[in-house]
């Protein structure tokens, strides 16, 4: 009889202590996961740091993205502890999936130099953009870069200013334009941006270091019945070299 007494007492505080370490356990257990998601992103090599032998990281098209996933880092540069830097080039332009590193995932560092205190992530998947040469006529995908061989350059479609082409299904009194802005990179140094349209009757194609860059077509072609995501967006381009 005690020993019942006993156990019926008891039953209701172990419940509630299994229940309890449970919940303390998926808290963990969902702190733990969202430090190693990998998500893909654009990185550019930004430099290395000295004393790891490790590359510096930016990401020139999803920062404020990064920033909210990994935290915030100064100068929005983040140490990849996993990539060393005689395997890559400064400038050069990746596509990566990367998180936050773990404890147990940080090199061994020397103090020769001063080192900022970027946020260290790890990089699980590493991807080298397209290529193209002379003549060729390419596909950029919304926030994606292609590699030129011949002048270590990069072109990339950077965002679509406006998109007031006639949609599929509708009556217009024109055809309208697509107003498309392109960024073109040569390692390691700034930047330059460039808009191309659609519509022949405004500028369609530009010069630049001896390359004609000529917006053939944006897809998707707007239509009444499809809201176009903007991440849905592709450009197709040519590029041809400019005899003189």
């Amino acid at each position: 009889m005690h020993r019942t007494d006993y156990m019926n007492i008891n039953i209701p505080g172990m419940r509630t202590f299994l229940i309890l370490l449970t919940i303390i356990t998926l808290l963990c257990s969902c702190e733990k996961s969202s430090n190693t998601i990998s998500r893909g992103y654009t990185a550019k090599i930004a430099g290395y740091d000295l004393n790891c032998s490790t590359c510096i990281l930016s990401f020139p098209f999803d920062s404020n993205t990064v920033r909210k996933e990994l935290g915030s880092s100064p100068e929005n540069l983040y140490q990849a502890v996993n990539l060393n830097k005689g395997d890559l080039k400064v400038g050069q332009m990746l596509k990566v999936e990367v998180r936050k590193a773990e404890p147990e995932e940080l090199t061994s560092c020397l103090a020769l130099y001063p080192s900022p205190p970027y946020e260290n992530v790890y990089v699980t998947r590493i991807e080298e953009f397209d290529t193209f040469s002379v003549n060729d006529t390419i596909i950029l995908p919304i926030n994606e870069c292609s590699f030129n061989t011949d002048n270590q350059t990069y072109i990339c479609l950077e965002s679509i200013v406006n998109d007031s082409r006639c949609p599929e299904g509708a009556t217009c009194f024109w055809a309208g334009n697509a107003k498309v802005k392109f960024k073109y990179i040569r390692l390691n140094e700034d930047p330059f941006f460039f808009d191309l349209n659609t519509n022949i009757s405004f500028t369609n194609d530009s010069i630049i270091d001896g390359y004609r860059y000529t917006l053939l077509n944006l897809f998707p072609y707007p239509s009444l019945k499809h809201h176009t995501d903007e991440k849905e967006y592709q450009a197709e381009l040519s590029i041809e070299k400019v005899i003189r």
